[in-house]
């Protein structure tokens, strides 16, 4: 798999007649679940690093 990053992109979004916007989504940010993975992931990457095609 091959992956690159580019400055700032921007994207043109397209909406589709059957695609649903929701206004009112919940921010899951001070989740704990997801507050525990970040931590386990930031964990990981400065124990291991990332690989060299980043």
């Amino acid at each position: 798999m091959t992956t690159t990053t580019q400055k700032k992109a921007k994207q043109k979004i397209t909406l589709h007649k059957d695609d649903v916007i929701v206004k009112n989504m919940r921010d899951y940010s001070n989740d704990p679940f997801v507050l525990k993975k970040a931590k386990a992931a930031q964990e990981f990457l400065t124990k291991h690093g990332l690989p060299k095609g980043f």
